[in-house]
């Protein structure tokens, strides 16, 4: 018993000279190397987060400041200042929301301030016959269609008619006019001329103003061969608008000469105007006679509108 005890001992201690163990003093000195190095890694954690966590608190305070200013950098746990990317969980973006994410604003839809445009009835290819003064009406006689030219009613050099060139069809007709009180066999009171134009544009619309223009530019000018004077008598109060024009002569005798008495004979035009066409009702007298205002405004213009209103209006 005693020699296994021995050989027990005689083998620790071959073991411990293998070990190197260290000697006492040693020991001692290494052991509070290793707990001065725990405490320093514990304080520097600690400082890691403490500054981590003012830090955040920074960002939450400062949300509502200019979102241009950047975030002040993190700390390391040996104090030198760094930047790295913060994590998405850390801390919400200051970045104004990108164009593609920003709310739709509310648009407002504004009533159109432009006026519906109602298109022109287009230009006849004729005008029809309906349309102009014919053999039924009364008092008319001997109605014939005119293909000359038309030639535009005679003022004076200062009447201009540049409605002329906005024409799209035109028709005339010429007839003998006897009033109520005329027999139908009877030398006629009137010879009437019955013109009806259909203008492009605001042709129609034109000429009855350069008509008025007219009788107020020319109060005299000659017709043919007379002196003759010309005065607006207004609106027919028919049609879109008209105009009823007096024009007169020296009165005549049977031979044609002037009878040097002041007296003079009336002859009338009337315009009346239905959209874009006009009728033209031109009375000229017959053989040097005028005729009664009364019927031709009455009989005459008073059913060329309602013709032409019938057809175009």
């Amino acid at each position: 018993m005693p020699n296994e005890i021995e050989r027990g001992f005689a083998a620790l201690s071959s073991d411990a000279e293998r070990g190197l163990l260290l000697a006492g003093p040693e020991l001692r000195r290494q052991a509070a190397k290793r707990h001065s190095r725990r405490i320093a890694v514990t304080a520097g954690a600690a400082v890691v987060l403490v500054v981590g966590a003012v830090s955040a608190g920074w960002a939450v305070t400062n949300t509502g400041d200019d979102p241009n200013t950047s975030l002040p950098p993190a700390v390391s746990g040996t104090g030198a200042a760094s930047t790295p990317a913060a994590p998405a969980s850390s801390a919400p973006s200051l970045a104004p929301p990108s164009s593609s994410t920003a709310p739709a604003s509310p648009t407002t839809t504004r009533p159109s301030t432009t006026a519906p445009t109602t298109k022109p009835p287009a230009i006849p290819g004729s005008v029809p016959a309906r349309a102009l003064l014919a053999d039924s009406d009364t008092g008319v006689s001997d109605l014939a269609r005119v293909e000359d030219e038309f030639e535009p009613l005679e003022f004076c050099s200062k009447a201009k008619f540049a409605s002329e060139g906005e024409v799209g069809v035109r028709a005339t007709v010429r007839m003998f006019y006897r009033g109520p009180k005329s027999e139908p066999t009877s030398v006629p009171d009137d010879t009437v001329y019955n013109t009806v134009t259909v203008y492009r544009g605001d042709g129609a619309e034109d000429y009855l103003t350069e008509l008025r223009r007219a009788v107020e530019a020319c109060p005299t000018g000659k017709v043919g061969t007379s002196e003759a004077q010309f005065d607006s008598l207004g609106s027919l109060g028919t049609g879109d608008e008209s105009i009823l024009i007096d024009r007169s002569y020296e009165a005549r005798d049977g031979e044609g000469e002037p009878v040097n008495n002041g007296s003079r004979n009336h002859t009338y035009i009337a315009a009346i105007r239905v959209g874009d066409a006009v009728t033209l009702v031109d009375g000229r007298g017959y053989e040097g006679w005028g005729a009664a205002r009364a019927d031709f405004e009455r009989q005459l213009a008073g059913r060329a509108a309602a013709r032409l209103q019938d057809w175009r209006g």
